[in-house]
C-alpha cells in the first residue's frame, strides 16, 4: 500500500533530497518532454503547444488563498474560453507527459539503488541493510533461522476500481520504461541512440492515438486478465531473485553458517472472487478466474521448460548423468508409448534434452486435461525437476543446478499449478440469509432465525456444525441468491480437488459484526463438503474463514467478538485441523470513512494489540490480512514503514497485505521496481518480527499511547460534527465529481452500497477518489490541526510530548509524514474552485470555510511539530517532485470544473453531451496520473 501519489522509494526518502538536481533525471525528463512536443506537433500542430504554455504558464505559481485570487481567474478565464476537441487535446497531453515523468522518476529510482551498492552500501530499507543490522545486534544464527521457518509473507491483488490505467496502456509504459533502461547504456553509436529514440517516439504516438479511458465498464474476465498481467510480466520472474539475495546477504554477513531458506513468499488475489457489492462476481466467474490461473501457470512452466531444452545440451557421451535420471527416462518414454519414443530419438545423446522434453509433454498434457501422462499435482512436476537437479550436482554440474534448475523449483513451490490463492469475500448479509433458508427448509426452526438474539444463533449453529448430516438435500429447490451462495462454496471445493489445494485462500467475512457471522459461514462451508465430520466420526476442515473487521465499531468490538468465538468448543475443533491458526482481517478504508484518519489508525492499532492478546490467551497462532488502500486516506503508505509502525508484539512474521489501484502498476509493473518493493516488504517485515519479540520499547510507547488515546477521541467527535452536518453530503455531492464517476469504467464494481443518504452507504474508494479529484483530499487529513491543538491546550509540555513522539514512536512519525504529504498535494484554492459547484451559496460558504480553516491549521500544527519551515521539507525529493507538477496538474483541475459547470447545466444533448463526458473522464485520468492516486 503505499501513498497517494509516490510510492516507497520515494516516500521513506529512499532517494538523495537533490534528486531533482540530478543530471540524469532532469536530462531524462528533458528529453521525453521533447519527445511529447515533437509527438503532438506532428500530430496536432503547433496550436496546442501553444495553448499549453499558456495555461502552465497562468498555473506555475502554487496558488493559495482565496479562491478569487487573480491567478485563479486568470487560469480560469483561459479554461473556460476553450472549445472541447482544445480542451480534451490539452487534458491528453498532461497525461501523457504525467506518465512520462512518473517513468523517468521510476527509472532514476532504479539506477540509484544501483549506485548506492556499486559504493558498497546497502540500499535503505532493503533485505542487505536488515541481515547487516542482525549481524550488527549479534542476532544469533539460529534466531534467523527460527525466523525464517516461521515467515509467511503475502501480497493479496485486488479488484476495486482504483486502477484507471487500461492494460495496453501499461504494456506501452512498460515498452517505455525499458526503452529509457536501454538507452542509458554508454555503448550505444549515434545511430544506435537514434533507433532507441524513435522506438520512444513510436510509443508515444501509439500512447497519443490509444483511447486512455475505457468506453464499457471491464468485466470480471478483463479485471482477471488485468490481475494476470503482472504475473506473467514480473511476479513469476522476480522470486527467484528475492531469494539469492537473501540468501547472498546471509552469506556476506554470516559467513560459514548454514540457512536453509523456506519458500515463504506467496501471492493472492481477489480478482474474481471478491463479491461483496459486486452482483458480476458469480460462481462462475470465479470458476473462470481459478482456470486462468492455473492456464498461465502452466504455460509459464511450458516456457521455462523449453527454454531449459535449449540450455541443457549437456551430452553422455562426455558426462555421465545420474542413475535416477536415466531411470526416469525410460519410466516416462515406457509409460508414454510411441510419443515417448519418438522423443527420446529426437536427442539420443542428450539425456537432459529428454528429460525436459518428456516433462513439457506432460504439462501440455496437464494442460489439455489428458488423463494420461500427465501430472496430477505440482508435487510431481518438482519431483521431476529435482531428478534433473541431483543428477547435475552429482556430475559436477552444480553451478548448472543452482543458476537453471533451483529458481524453476522455486517457481513451482510457490505458485504450483494455481498460481496464486484466490481469496472469496462475501458480505455477512448474504451468508445469513442463506442460512436461514436453509435452516427453514430443514425444519430446524420455522422462521424467524435473523431475529434470534446471538447467543440462540450460536447454539443452533454449533448444533448444526456437531451433526453429521447436511442440512438439504441437493434436491431442494433453493432461492437464487442463497443458491449463489452454495454454489460458491461448491466451486471452492471443485477447485481445491481439481486444479490445487491450494487454489483458493481465506473466505473473508465482510461486515462481521458477531462470532454467529463466522459459524454461519463454517455451516455453509459444511454444506458443501468444505468441513463436517465424515461418517467413520472424524472431523475434518478445508476452509480459513475469516473475519474482516472494518468499521470503527466492529474494530473495537473484535476482541470481544474473537473471545467469544475462541470460546466455541466445535470452532476449536474446526480451527484446530487449520493448524490452530487464525487470520484476521483489517478494514483500513471504511475504518477511515467512518472516523477519520486519526481515529481509524488509532482503533487499528488498538485492535492489533487486543486480539493478539486474545490469541496469546487462547493459544492460537495469528495472522493478521492489511486491507490497505492505495492512498492515506484508505490506510495507504509507505508498506515498509508501515509494517514497522505496528505496534509491539503484534508482528509475528505472519502477514497478508493488499496492494490495490495505482499501488499494483507503480509497484510492479517493471522488473526491478517490482524486485525491489518486494525486497523491502520481507526486510520490513523480518525486521518487525525480530523487534516484536524484544520487550524494550513497549514500556516507553505507554506515554505516547495514553496521549494518542485522548488525540483520538477529540478527533473522532470533531470529524463526525462535520459529516454528520446535514449539509456536509450535498456539498461532498456537488463539490467532487463523485456522481460523475459512474461513467469512468474503471471497475466492474457499483460504486454504492443500498441507499446514498449517508456517508456509510458510500464506498470508500469512489469517496476517497472524489476528494482526491477535487483537491480536498480531507480522508487523508481531516481534522488533525484541531485535534491536536485541543490536546495541547496551553500546556506547552504536551507539545514537546508531541515533538518527542514524533522522533521517536513510529506509529505517529509515520502517521504524520502520511498526513504532510496528503496536505502538499491539496490546494484549498482548487478545492475552493470545485466548492462553487454548490448551489446553495450559504451551504458552499459554511461547509468550504469550515475545511479551509481546519486546512491551515493541520498545517501550522504539522510545521510546529516536526519543526520545518515548509512541508515536507524532511524529504525535498518528494516536496520539488509534487511542486514540478502542480503547473500541469492545475490546469487540468480548473478543465474539469469548467467541464462539470457546463454539464450540470444541463444544456448539452446528444453527441456534445458523450464528447463532454468522454472530456471529462479524460481530465480525471489525467488527475489521477498526475497525483499518482485514485482511490
Amino acid at each position: 500500500m503505499q501513498l497517494p501519489f509516490l510510492d516507497e522509494r520515494l516516500a521513506t526518502r529512499r532517494l538523495p533530497d537533490n534528486m531533482y538536481q540530478d543530471k540524469t533525471l532532469l536530462n531524462n525528463i528533458d528529453y521525453l518532454k521533447s519527445i511529447i512536443h515533437q509527438v503532438l506537433e506532428e500530430q496536432v500542430g503547433k496550436n496546442l503547444l501553444t495553448i499549453i504554455d499558456n495555461l502552465s504558464s497562468a498555473g506555475i505559481n502554487p496558488i493559495k488563498g482565496a479562491v478569487s485570487s487573480s491567478l485563479s481567474s486568470k487560469l480560469f478565464k483561459k479554461v473556460a474560453a476553450l472549445n472541447l476537441n482544445d480542451a480534451s487535446q490539452v487534458i491528453q497531453a498532461y497525461a501523457i507527459n504525467f506518465q512520462l515523468i512518473n517513468i523517468a522518476e521510476e527509472n532514476f529510482g532504479m539506477q540509484d539503488r544501483r549506485r548506492i551498492q556499486r559504493q558498497g552500501r546497502p540500499v535503505p530499507g532493503s533485505i542487505e541493510e536488515c541481515v547487516n543490522a542482525f549481524k550488527k545486534k549479534n542476532l544469533p544464527p539460529e534466531r534467523i533461522q527460527m525466523l525464517l521457518n516461521s515467515l509467511s509473507l503475502m501480497p493479496v491483488i485486488t479488484a476495486h476500481p482504483t486502477e484507471v490505467k487500461r492494460r495496453t496502456v501499461l504494456e506501452k509504459h512498460r515498452n517505455i520504461y525499458l526503452a529509457i533502461f536501454k538507452k542509458e547504456n554508454p555503448i550505444w553509436t549515434d545511430r544506435e541512440k537514434a533507433a532507441i529514440q524513435e522506438e520512444i517516439m513510436g510509443e508515444v504516438q501509439k500512447l497519443w492515438q490509444t483511447g486512455d479511458i475505457r468506453l464499457e465498464r471491464p468485466t470480471v474476465e478483463e479485471e482477471v486478465l488485468n490481475g494476470l498481467f503482472y504475473f506473467n510480466a514480473t511476479f513469476f520472474e522476480v522470486l527467484p531473485t528475492l531469494y539469492d539475495e537473501l540468501s547472498c546477504q546471509l552469506s556476506k554477513y554470516y559467513p560459514g553458517k548454514n540457512f536453509s531458506i523456506p519458500p515463504f513468499i506467496s501471492f493472492g488475489s481477489w480478482v474474481g472472487g471478491d463479491r461483496d457489492g459486486n452482483p458480476f462476481v458469480t460462481s462462475e466467474k470465479t470458476k473462470w478466474a481459478l482456470s486462468s490461473h492455473k492456464e498461465l501457470a502452466l504455460s509459464k512452466y511450458r516456457e521455462a521448460i523449453s527454454q531449459l531444452i535449449s540450455k541443457l545440451s549437456i551430452s553422455r557421451q562426455l558426462i555421465l548423468p545420474g542413475k535416477e535420471l536415466l531411470a526416469s527416462i525410460k519410466q516416462d518414454a515406457r509409460n508414454m508409448g510411441i510419443e515417448g519414443e519418438k522423443i527420446i530419438a529426437r536427442n539420443p545423446h542428450e539425456p537432459y534434452r529428454q528429460k525436459l522434453s518428456l516433462i513439457k509433454k506432460k504439462l501440455e498434457n496437464t494442460q489439455q486435461k489428458q488423463e494420461a501422462f500427465c501430472y496430477r499435482d505440482i508435487q510431481g512436476f518438482i519431483d521431476d525437476l529435482d531428478i534433473i537437479k541431483h543428477s547435475l550436482i552429482a556430475s559436477k554440474g552444480e553451478r548448472i543446478a543452482h543458476l537453471e534448475i533451483e529458481p524453476l523449483i522455486q517457481q513451482a513451490s510457490t505458485f504450483g499449478f494455481h498460481l496464486a490463492k484466490l481469496d472469496i469475500r462475501q458480505h455477512s448479509e448474504a451468508h445469513r440469509t442463506a442460512v436461514s433458508e436453509l435452516l427453514e427448509k430443514a425444519g430446524v426452526i420455522t422462521s424467524g432465525y435473523l431475529a434470534l438474539t446471538e447467543k440462540e444463533k450460536l447454539r443452533i449453529l454449533s448444533r448444526e456444525l456437531e451433526s453429521i448430516r447436511p442440512l438439504v438435500p441437493d434436491h431442494v429447490r433453493l432461492s437464487p441468491e442463497t443458491k449463489e451462495v452454495l454454489d460458491t462454496f461448491k466451486e471452492i471445493k471443485y477447485a481445491q480437488d481439481n486444479i490445487s489445494w491450494n487454489a483458493t485462500g481465506s473466505y473473508i467475512v465482510s461486515m462481521t459484526h458477531n462470532a454467529s457471522d463466522i459459524l454461519t459461514v463454517q455451516l455453509l462451508a459444511k454444506e458443501a463438503g468444505l468441513c463436517g465430520i465424515s461418517h467413520d466420526n472424524v472431523l475434518f476442515n478445508r476452509l480459513d474463514i475469516v473475519p474482516l473487521f472494518e468499521t470503527i465499531d466492529d474494530l473495537r468490538r473484535a476482541p470481544t467478538i474473537l473471545t467469544e468465538l475462541f470460546s466455541n468448543q466445535i470452532y476449536r475443533k474446526y480451527l484446530a485441523k487449520r493448524d490452530n491458526t487464525q487470520e484476521v482481517m483489517l478494514g483500513y478504508s471504511d475504518s477511515c470513512k467512518d472516523g477519520g484518519i486519526l481515529t481509524s489508525g488509532w482503533e487499528l492499532y488498538k485492535a492489533q494489540k487486543e486480539i493478539t492478546e486474545v490469541s496469546a490467551e487462547h493459544k492460537l497462532k495469528l495472522r493478521f490480512f492489511h486491507g490497505r488502500g492505495g492512498t492515506v486516506g484508505r490506510g495507504g503508505g509507505p508498506t515498509h514503514k508501515a509494517i514497522l509502525a505496528q505496534p509491539r508484539g503484534t508482528n509475528n512474521g505472519l502477514i497478508k497485505i493488499t496492494e490495490q489501484g495505482e499501488v499494483i502498476s507503480s509497484k510492479y509493473a517493471n522488473l526491478g521496481t517490482a524486485s525491489y518493493n518486494l525486497n523491502l516488504l520481507i526486510a520490513g517485515v523480518m525486521e518487525a518480527a525480530i523487534a516484536s519479540s524484544e520487550d524494550g520499547r513497549k514500556n516507553k510507547e505507554q506515554p505516547y499511547e495514553d496521549a494518542f488515546e485522548e488525540i483520538s477521541k477529540i478527533s473522532f467527535q470533531l470529524y463526525r460534527e462535520l459529516v454528520d452536518d446535514d449539509d456536509f453530503l450535498t456539498y461532498f455531492y456537488q463539490a467532487t465529481p463523485i456522481e460523475e464517476l459512474e461513467h469512468l469504467k474503471i471497475g466492474s464494481r457499483p460504486s454504492y452500497r443500498k441507499g446514498k443518504g449517508r456517508v456509510e452507504d458510500l464506498r470508500a474508494i469512489p469517496w476517497v477518489f472524489s476528494w482526491n479529484q477535487s483537491r480536498h483530499i480531507i480522508p487523508g487529513w481531516y481534522p488533525f490541526g484541531s485535534a491536536l491543538m485541543a490536546f495541547i491546550g496551553n500546556d506547552s509540555g504536551r507539545e514537546r510530548l508531541l515533538r518527542k513522539m514524533y522522533e521517536k514512536w513510529p506509529f505517529f512519525n509515520n502517521l504524520i509524514d502520511n498526513i504532510q504529504m496528503v496536505l502538499t498535494k491539496s490546494d484549498m484554492t482548487i478545492a475552493g474552485l470545485y466548492s462553487t459547484l454548490v448551489k446553495n451559496e450559504k451551504t458552499r460558504e459554511r461547509i468550504y470555510k469550515k475545511i479551509l480553516a481546519e486546512f491551515n491549521l493541520t498545517v501550522k500544527m504539522i510545521l510546529k511539530i516536526t519543526r520545518q519551515k515548509k512541508m515536507l521539507d524532511n524529504d525535498l525529493f518528494l516536496q520539488r517532485s509534487i511542486d514540478m507538477r502542480r503547473s500541469s496538474i492545475d490546469p487540468v483541475n480548473y478543465i474539469q470544473v469548467a467541464l462539470l459547470k457546463r454539464l450540470r447545466e444541463g444544456k448539452t444533448s446528444g453527441d456534445e453531451r458523450e464528447k463532454m463526458i468522454s472530456t471529462l473522464m479524460m481530465s480525471i485520468n489525467c488527475i489521477a496520473a498526475g497525483l499518482r492516486n485514485t482511490g
